[in-house]
């Protein structure tokens, strides 16, 4: 994950307390699968990765890159490498265990670091892909960020983003703000996220708003996390059950009124 408005220190005391303890984590990686927290876990990530065109020694750039589900997808099926960044230093902990556990070929190429995108600095240039799954959502300041990530790319990289993103509604449910503030969520529509990568520089802007696949996604967890509740209830408390249940109904709701969206977010930096 990265920041919001508060210090990093203060934002990764949450993250690290509330929102992705250790347990905390496990359970999401239940329904998503091993090593995967973010939104249809290896499925999507197939399905978005396979779009980027990654050649062997590429290098990327994994901006919240969780417990390193898509990092080691993608050093294992395209021999890139991987750098991957969370300021969340339970994820990162959880990521580099996995990493030890993986193939030399894996391994050599995947590496994670403790930090918060917003200060962090790279030489321009570095990168061939800019990769993120469900994480700008915690960033005021996108604007800048994408402004770093175009610095960073080598000329003709390419960018991918999936993100939260707010329905294009005038007023929003009391439930959904609640919900966006409880979190320290920083949400733009699909459109205003893809325009703010164009205002940066950026060319070939696909904003794709695909909340109908993430309910779909969301339908698809809940029926196969209901069917191994049991198996979940030998390692974990009913009332985390009951919680994920609950958070992945309120999803769905939210997103069927037009309160929350999902946008994958496509792009890249001209050769000149």
């Amino acid at each position: 994950m990265a920041h919001s408005s508060d210090s990093s220190e203060s934002f990764q005391a949450f993250l690290d307390g509330q929102q992705y303890t250790v347990a905390g984590i496990r359970h999401y990686e239940y329904i998503f699968g091993r090593t995967y927290v973010s939104t249809g876990g290896e499925n999507t990530t197939k399905e978005f990765v396979a779009q980027l065109n990654l050649k062997e020694g590429d290098e990327v750039l994994d901006i919240g890159c969780g417990i390193g589900g898509s990092a080691f997808y993608m050093a294992r099926t395209y021999k890139v490498n991987v750098h991957g960044i969370d300021l969340s230093a339970n994820m990162i902990g959880m990521a580099k265990e996995y990493r030890e556990e993986m193939e030399d070929s894996v391994r050599k190429n995947v590496n994670f670091e403790v930090s918060d995108i917003t200060v962090k600095s790279f030489e321009p240039g570095t990168f061939d892909v800019v990769y993120s799954r469900d994480s700008i959502l915690h960033i005021r300041d996108k604007e800048q960020l994408f402004a770093n990530c175009f610095k960073w790319l080598k000329p003709g990289g390419r960018l991918m983003i999936s993100d939260y993103c707010h329905g294009d509604k005038d007023e929003h449910s009391k439930d959904f703000t609640t919900y966006v503030k409880d979190r320290g969520y920083h949400l733009l529509t699909v459109k205003a996220y893809g325009n703010l990568l164009k205002k940066v520089g950026f060319t070939n802007v696909v904003a794709d708003d695909r909340t109908r696949q993430f309910i779909d996604i969301l339908n698809v967890e809940l029926n196969g996390f209901n069917e191994r509740k049991s198996g979940f209830l030998q390692q974990f408390e009913e009332h985390y059950f009951d919680y994920i249940v609950n958070g992945w109904e309120a999803k769905v709701v939210r997103c069927t009124a037009g309160d929350q969206a999902w946008g994958l977010f496509t792009a890249k930096k001209p050769f000149v």
